[in-house]
């Protein structure tokens, strides 16, 4: 299992970063912008100053011993390079008896004799009479190490990359030392801050675990929670409201269903009691198809729910809905109805899942079948705008439930045959298919269900899906029933 991540910890950690960058870039950004803009007329720090850190280490590295050990100021590279850009520059190097170092600028040497008189740390100075405003310069004593006492310099210029010099004095373990207690407080409060702004998302982490499928009625709190958690704890709320739905409508769905299954199967039994009653064979054949379009919807349903692929095909859809009509026609007639269907006037191909348009068409002429009275016709048109109607003339849909009865479960009232599923897995088939599905009033009553399916893009005379011979065969079995 890959670990997590903890946000505290990276709230955390980016915080500390965020503070070593602002000590060690804003802080010298901050106090050169200062100092170059002129707002505080005080300030004593001029832009040319923040240049005399980066001499000051040229100069003390190019400080080397001849072999008789000799200290001498030999310029290096980057000296060199240096002198290049500021050719005005001047720079010198004392040993701790206040001798000048060879290679040490005359007028420097000049200027800062007697400096084994001087006990000063740091000296800033400038040589009178120098005409340039912008001339100043340095005296600063060197550690050991360096191979002089004192490195002066004069007449520097600002640069950029003076910054990153600047910026470098505070990577010491003295200015760590000084640094840490105030990074180290910092943290420990930004580490108090962070557990205490998490704790309501803790808190609402196990009220969810708490639910299970018997208690999703219940909703996490998120009056005390802070704005920026909330909004999570109000979708967590919805998708509980809508899992709880879907619980309930399915249970309704289990309930509804284990009721119509009873009803058929205790009617078969019934009728097995007496084989010899007249109508056995037709009301046998009537259950057994009612049982066989409730495992079909439920079979449908759990599809749904895996969220399949589908399988697109190009089909015909006179010969997909003729051997549909072909199916229910001995249905039909023996509950006492007729059925008629009119094909397309050209071989239409449409693009879908063959079963699903089957499971459809079923739908319809099954629905067709109830609502249709007795010794009435039932209407199958298929025309070449790839559209299918069923049409009944039974008691119709009302306007107001149009929308309604595509809803999944949804039934007028508990008298109503079937369990609400057969239309809305209707709906949702056709709509995957690319198509749409609605219902209309007939003329002179009754519903009139209308499929819109899509052409396919390769029209030819004949059907990957189903070939058009299969229309014949079709109609053959049609009229035999018949």
């Amino acid at each position: 299992m890959r670990r997590r991540r903890s946000l505290a910890l990276r709230l955390i950690v980016s915080l500390a970063v965020v503070q070593m960058v602002g000590i060690l870039l804003l802080v010298p950004i901050t106090d050169f912008l200062i100092s170059a803009s002129g707002l505080a007329p005080g300030w004593q720090v001029a832009p040319d100053d923040w240049g005399e850190h980066r001499i000051y280490g040229l100069v003390a590295r190019s400080v080397t011993k001849t072999e008789t050990g000799e200290a001498i100021l030999a310029p290096s590279a980057a000296l060199r390079a240096y002198r290049e850009v500021n050719p005005q520059a001047r720079y010198a190097a004392f040993d701790c008896n206040g001798a000048a170092l060879s290679g040490s600028a005359p007028e420097l040497v000049e200027a800062l004799g007697g400096l084994d008189r001087i006990g000063a740390t740091t000296l800033k100075f400038r040589i009178p009479g120098d005409a340039d405003p912008r001339a100043r310069g340095f005296l600063r004593r060197a550690p050991a190490a360096v191979g002089a006492c004192a490195i002066a310099a004069y007449n520097y210029r600002f640069a950029w990359d003076d910054l990153f010099a600047v910026a470098a004095l505070f990577l010491t373990p003295h200015s760590a030392a000084v640094v840490a207690p105030a990074v180290l407080c910092a943290l420990a409060i930004a580490w108090i801050v962070v557990r205490r702004g998490l704790s309501p998302l803790r808190a609402a982490a196990a009220d969810v675990a708490a639910i299970d499928v018997n208690t999703l009625h219940k909703r996490i709190e998120a009056d005390d929670a802070p704005k920026e958690i909330a909004p999570f704890i109000e979708a967590v709320n919805d998708a509980l409201t809508r899992l709880n739905a879907g619980v309930a409508a399915q249970r309704r769905f289990t309930a509804n269903a284990a009721h119509e299954l009873r009803t058929p199967i205790a009617i078969m039994r019934a009728h097995a009691d007496n084989p010899d009653d007249a109508a056995f064979r037709r009301d046998m054949k009537r259950d057994i198809r009612r049982v066989q379009t409730i495992v079909e919807q439920l079979l449908a349903s759990a599809r749904f729910s895996m969220r399949d692929a589908r399988a697109d095909v190009d089909m015909d859809l006179g010969a997909v809905v003729l051997a549909m009509v072909a199916d229910h026609t001995p249905l039909i007639i023996e509950n006492g109805r007729r059925i008629e269907f009119e094909p397309p006037r050209e071989p239409t191909i449409v693009t879908g899942d063959g079963w699903a348009l089957e499971c459809v068409v079923a739908n319809l002429l099954d629905n067709a079948l109830r609502a249709e009275p007795r010794g009435g016709l039932i209407l199958v048109r298929a025309s070449s705008t790839a559209v299918v109607e069923v049409v009944d003339h039974g008691a119709g849909v009302p306007r107001a439930d149009r929308e309604k009865i595509f809803e999944p479960f949804w039934r007028r009232d508990n008298k109503s045959n079937g369990i609400g599923l057969g239309l809305a897995i209707s709906k949702t088939l056709v709509e995957q298919m690319g198509g749409s599905i609605g219902v209309d009033e007939t003329s002179g009553g009754g519903a009139t269900f209308r499929i819109t399916l899509r052409r396919s893009a390769a029209q030819s005379s004949e059907a990957p899906g189903r070939p058009l011979a299969d229309v014949a065969d079709a109609r053959r079995r049609s009229e035999d029933a018949a």
